[in-house]
Order: C-alpha cells, then sequence, then structure tokens
C-alpha cells in the first residue's frame, strides 16, 4: 500500500484542472503526516531515554545508518561550498623540502672487507625524523656574596622569565598548547607529565591555563581583534550553545580570513549581539574635576551639571556588513547584513517529501539554487552592471516559483523575502556568498565542549575566550601556536605581534 502511493504522479493520471488540485490538496495534507508521526517516535524515544537516564540507565545510543550505494542514474549529492582558508606557511612545498634537518650524521663505509680499487662517489641521503621528550629540570645555583664595607648580601638573579616560577616557559607553553590547540583534558595532561617524572600537581596545571597567564594574553587578544577589525569590510558571526557551571549559555564568534575571536554571554537576543565588542571600550578615569589625581575630594559645582556619559558603542559601530545566518538576534545590526546562502539551502535539505514526485520537485529545485550560486561567484569574480540586473531577475523568476508541494513553495516564499540579504554581493562583490568562515571557526570548540563539557568559573570562560581566539588567528597566519606561546612566556619577543600579522597578511592578501 505504501509503496504505491510514493509513486503517485499527477501529470501520469490524465485528470481534469479541479481533480487535480483537489488531489493535489490531498497529497499535501498526507505529505504532514509521515513528518509528524516521524517527530512524534523521535520524542517518544528523547522521553525513554531521559526515563533511563533517571534510573541510573543508558539510553539508546545515537548510531547513524551506513550510507546505501549510489545506484546508477541517481543524482549525487552537491558538496556545500567550502570557504578558503589560509594553512601553514610552505604546505604546497614537497615533503623534503618541508623537514627541517636538526643534525646530520655520516656513515662510513668499512673499507677492510672491500677491494682495494675502491673510490669515493659521494652520498646518498637518508632522512629519519624523530622526536625527543624528555625532561630538563634544572637546578640553578645563585651565587652569594657578601661585601664587609657595606654589610649587605649580594645575589645573582635568575632571567627574567624564571623569576617566581617552578616552572620553565616550554613546559608552561606545552600545558597550554596540549589543552587549547590539541583538546587533551587536564586530567590527562597531568598524567603524560607526571608519567615522565615531573612534580606537578592539578592545581598547578589549572593555574597555568586560567590564571598564570590570562591577563598577557587577554590584551594581545584584543589587540588582534582591534586588527581584524580592520582587515575587511564585512565581519562573519555566528554562535553556538555553551555551558558554565552548568548553567546555558552561548558562545559566539566574529572572524574573518584573518582572525578570530570568541565571546561567551548568557542570553542570545539583540542587545548581547549588539554589545559584542564591550570588550573593547577602555574605561575612561574621571579628569573633571580640577583636584584628580591630587586625592583631595572636592564636591561638584551647584552651578555646573556633570556631562552625561558617552553611549557605549554597539556592533554596528565597528562593522558596516555583517554576514551570518538569518537567526533573528543577527537582524539589523549593521548598516547592510549578508546572509549565508549554504544556511539556507540547508532548509530545502531539510525537506523530507513522502512521495515520489515531491522528492524529485525538491531534488530539482535544489539544484538549480546551485546553478544559481555558481552564477552569484562568476559576478563575484568580474561584476558587470549588466550581469547584476540579470542575476536580480533570475533571482525574482526563481524564487517566485510554485511548484504544488506546499511545504517546498512555503520554502521558497520565505527564501523570496530575503532577496536584498541574499543578493547583498551585487552591490559588495567582495563580500563572501556563505558564512563557512564563521561555522569552521565554531567547530573546534564545538569539539573541546564535547570533551571538557564546558567551564566551571568565570577566569576558566575567559581562557577559553581568549586562548582559543589565538589558536585560531595563528592557524590562519601560519604561526606555530607552541612557539609563539614559548616566545610570550619567556619575554624573548622575537617573533612580531599577531596584530601586526593579521594587518600585514591583509595587505598581502589579492583584492
Amino acid at each position: 500500500m505504501i509503496e504505491p502511493l510514493q509513486g503517485i504522479d499527477l501529470t501520469a493520471l490524465y485528470l481534469d484542472q479541479r481533480a487535480q488540485h483537489v488531489l493535489q490538496r490531498l497529497l499535501n495534507h498526507i505529505e504532514g503526516l509521515p513528518a509528524e508521526l516521524n517527530a512524534l517516535r523521535a520524542e517518544n524515544q528523547r522521553l525513554r531515554d531521559e526515563m533511563a537516564r533517571l534510573k541510573g540507565e543508558q539510553g539508546k545510543p545515537t548510531i547513524q545508518a551506513n550510507r546505501a550505494p549510489a545506484q546508477a542514474g541517481a543524482p549525487v549529492p552537491r558538496k556545500e561550498p567550502q570557504s578558503k582558508s589560509s594553512g601553514l606557511a610552505g604546505q604546497g612545498l614537497p615533503r623534503n623540502a618541508r623537514i627541517q634537518i636538526d643534525r646530520e650524521e655520516v656513515i662510513r663505509l668499512d673499507r677492510s672487507q672491500l677491494p682495494t680499487d675502491v673510490e669515493h662517489r659521494g652520498y646518498r641521503e637518508v632522512v629519519v625524523q624523530n622526536l625527543l621528550f624528555t625532561t630538563d629540570t634544572v637546578r640553578y645555583r645563585l651565587e652569594r656574596l657578601y661585601a664587609r664595607s657595606t654589610g649587605q648580601l649580594y645575589e645573582a638573579s635568575l632571567p627574567a622569565a624564571l623569576q617566581g616560577q617552578s616552572f620553565g616557559s616550554e613546559l608552561q607553553a606545552f600545558v597550554l598548547m596540549l589543552y587549547f590547540e590539541l583538546r587533551v583534558p587536564e586530567e590527562k595532561i597531568l598524567h603524560l607529565l607526571q608519567a615522565q617524572g615531573l612534580v606537578i600537581s592539578a592545581g598547578q596545571i589549572s593555574n597555568i591555563l586560567i590564571q598564570k597567564h590570562l591577563d598577557r594574553f587577554a590584551e594581545e587578544r584584543k589587540a588582534v581583534l582591534r586588527a581584524g577589525l580592520q582587515t575587511t569590510s564585512y565581519q562573519h558571526l555566528d554562535d553556538t550553545g555553551a555551558r558554565v557551571a552548568g548553567v546555558n549559555h552561548y558562545f559566539s564568534t566574529l572572524c574573518n580570513p584573518y582572525y578570530s575571536s570568541f565571546f561567551t554571554h548568557r542570553h542570545k537576543n539583540y542587545e548581547t549581539v549588539a554589545g559584542l565588542l564591550s570588550v573593547l571600550e577602555e574605561p575612561t578615569p574621571c579628569t573633571s574635576s580640577p583636584a584628580a589625581g591630587t586625592g583631595v575630594e572636592v564636591p561638584p559645582s551647584p552651578e555646573r551639571r556633570p556631562e552625561p556619559a558617552e553611549a557605549p558603542k554597539l556592533l554596528g559601530d565597528y562593522v558596516p556588513i555583517l554576514i551570518s545566518d538569518d537567526a533573528p538576534q543577527f537582524r539589523h545590526q549593521t548598516d547592510d547584513q549578508g546572509l549565508c546562502w549554504v544556511h539556507e539551502e540547508r532548509h530545502y535539505k531539510k525537506l523530507h517529501p513522502f512521495f515520489a514526485v515531491h522528492q524529485h520537485l525538491v531534488e530539482d529545485f535544489r539544484r538549480e539554487i546551485w546553478d544559481y550560486y555558481d552564477r552569484l561567484k562568476v559576478y563575484a569574480a568580474a561584476p558587470t552592471e549588466a550581469l547584476k540586473q540579470e542575476l536580480s531577475a533570475a533571482f525574482a523568476a526563481l524564487f517566485s516559483r510554485t511548484t504544488g508541494y506546499e511545504a517546498l513553495d512555503q520554502r521558497i516564499a520565505r527564501t523570496r523575502q530575503k532577496k536584498a540579504e541574499l543578493l547583498l554581493v551585487l552591490d559588495f562583490p567582495a563580500v563572501p556568498l556563505e558564512n563557512n568562515e564563521a561555522e569552521r571557526a565554531l567547530r573546534e570548540y564545538v569539539i573541546k565542549r564535547k570533551i571538557s563539557n564546558g567551564t566551571r568559573t568565570t577566569e576558566g570562560t575567559q581562557a577559553w575566550e581568549v586562548f582559543l581566539s589565538l589558536v585560531d588567528t595563528c592557524r590562519k597566519n601560519g604561526v606555530n601556536f607552541y612557539r609563539y606561546l614559548c616566545d610570550r612566556i619567556s619575554h624573548a619577543y622575537q617573533m612580531p605581534a599577531l596584530d601586526s600579522l593579521v594587518l600585514a597578511h591583509a595587505r598581502a592578501s589579492p583584492g
């Protein structure tokens, strides 16, 4: 009974217009029944899982079904476009050219068993990569001198980076890299270090991660954010769920191809997004009093009212164009907003029609969306006024279509209402057509959230924001995160500031 219904085709029945209209409405009504049934089944399973959890049992595991082999002639699903991102420097070079040689050994041939007339013909090179993982615990003996003439004791000083420290710069950088870049949990870091013979506690590891270096790197993260806002006329924005001390929060990213910056906030609303960049606002000291800075309190003059405080800057004061999805908290934040075509097409991908004729309608329309998307990319590479008008008219024609499948027609109508945001590229060809940059930036956080289940303290939350921002910015600019940490923690400062690298990378990029 099910299979014959699924294969019904109205065009093959040769019905009159009124009968075909009635049958089409009936099919649309039936379409909602399988979707509703699947939703009820999923809800029922969630309730069963929750009951099992409350009983101390395990819920049903989420296991994806095996992918069916592609049938001959079946349409191949199109892969969603991915934005390009900077990789490590030299990644495109041959393997041997990328290997850095640390030392060289010459292995000579034993000539005692060889003919006497052998002649030297050079060497054949074999490169063997290895890693030495060993401790380097140093006992510093600080010389002490005493002067009878002054009655004072003089003592040699430790290097500045080691003063007041129990652990070296490389070890502290290693801990930070393991936790934030490689997503290793704290207890695993503790086990690894103690297995190597280091005497270190869980509290000392936590101190390295969220307290000792947070203020220093928070300032550099702020400088990177300021620089990143200057590199492009647009910024990507997206958010995902977060957990802080067991309470639901949200984790957002503001980024472009040259940097990433992350933020944690309690609510997901317009006001929160508008104040996202309040971290850049420095507190302004009060200087209106003539005795400011003297320690003398002077009451305000009754004849002169205090000047009103300057209104805080909002996101739109820093960002002229915002690229995002169509979530309500992102609307009307900036002068212009571009919506993500990939996100918009996912709405069509989520349609799961029951009847084969409706399935073909959805597949065909999704294919036309991607064809139109390719035309927009061609325009962005070489914009012309004639092509702009042509694409605008093509959008209106494509998203004014009526297919007869009610769910698809409703989705088409919703897309038509977003024409200005989806076609922002026609006025600003440099603006991306998708928000993959932000989604890719959040992916690292999502994986770490699954491992650590969020943060527990205010300092830990801020550390995640700061160090994950620096990790992704280093990745985009080809900077080795571990070496960058060593440079800063050791006070060497031989590596350039990240904000200068962000600006230089943007200047060197085409377009």
